[in-house]
């Protein structure tokens, strides 16, 4: 799931005489635990944690995930590994030295999305409080782009910190969600996405607890038209889980949005168990944001009530 932050206007120049010191300056998007110097021509996002150039659709994108999520990623960060998501890889990983990291790779390479061929760099960052991925991405044969040498010393600069508190990272959300219907925040993804359960686990494994996910946006939100099948595929292609139908779908407009409701059944890609999937979008003109129910589908009647609740308290900043 790609899938910001809090809309700040990350200024470059103001004066000839102090334009040195603010391109000197680490910035940390969105609250995240790690930052680093972002190149000539790059704000901050408003729609993900990480850096922009609309313009010339350059980004770079800091994911962060939690510390035991290092060895699995770092398992597939090679060549091989990164061709299973389309990435290809010039070379193998090299070290890369991250100041506040116990351990850091850097991989090169090119990856082609919608007919856009992309220059690739992924920095795979482990720090005691965090795991971590930067990765930069750059169309081909934009005039005025940033070059290699622009990139690198930008990753140079990379570092992490002690990480925010979760409620610094939830504020920092370009969403809202009034009312959490008795569900426990757990952690902020990428400044994008945001995970709440119920139970004692911070990770829910084999669908012992129910898994909420609230995630906005990177791209402008589909034509009205377009919606309900956007959403449908959406609902589809969850990570985690299989065999996944679709029983209702249905589409209303309420409080200036347009609300795409789909529920349904899937098994756990793990277990095998049966599962209850639920997944409210709330469209506006140019934005969306979207939430999901994951759990077993024996805890339907014990759940439905309270993620409609919560997802209908959605608001887009």
């Amino acid at each position: 799931m790609r899938f910001v932050t809090l809309p700040l206007s990350f200024v470059l120049f103001l004066l000839a005489s102090i334009s040195s010191s603010f391109a000197q300056e680490t910035v940390f998007p969105g609250g995240s635990g790690v930052g680093l110097v972002p190149p000539a021509g790059m704000a901050v996002s408003s729609s993900f944690s990480g850096f922009e150039d609309a313009a010339k659709g350059t980004s770079i994108v800091v994911t962060e995930l939690p510390v035991e999520a290092y060895a699995p990623i770092a398992a597939k960060f090679n060549p091989e590994g990164l061709r299973e998501t389309g990435i290809e890889a010039a070379a193998p990983p090299e070290d890369w030295p991250v100041e506040g990291a116990v351990v850091s790779k850097l991989i090169r390479g090119s990856q082609v999305a919608a007919g856009i061929k992309y220059r690739k760099w992924i920095v795979l960052v482990g720090a005691k409080s965090t795991t971590a991925m930067v990765t930069v991405q750059i169309p081909e044969g934009v005039q005025g782009g940033l070059s290699d040498a622009d990139v690198e010393k930008a990753l140079h600069t990379i570092a992490v910190r002690t990480p925010p508190g979760l409620e610094e990272q939830i504020a920092a959300l370009p969403f809202k969600v009034t009312d959490q219907a008795g569900f426990r925040p757990v952690r902020v993804i990428a400044g994008a996405t945001y995970l709440l359960t119920e139970g004692p686990n911070d990770v829910a494994t084999n669908s012992l607890q129910p898994v909420v996910v609230i995630a906005s946006n990177l791209n402008t939100a589909p034509e009205p038209s377009a919606r309900m099948d956007f959403a449908k595929q959406a609902f589809a292609s969850l990570t985690g889980i299989k065999d996944v139908r679709s029983d209702n779908e249905t589409s209303s407009e309420a409080d200036g949005a347009e609300w795409v409701e789909i529920d349904g059944s899937a098994k756990d890609a793990a277990s095998g168990d049966g599962l209850y999937v639920a997944q409210i979008a709330r469209f506006e003109t140019s934005r969306y944001v979207r939430a999901i129910l994951i759990v077993r589908d024996s805890e339907k009647d014990k759940y439905s009530e309270r993620f409609r609740k919560l997802a209908k308290s959605m608001t887009i900043n």
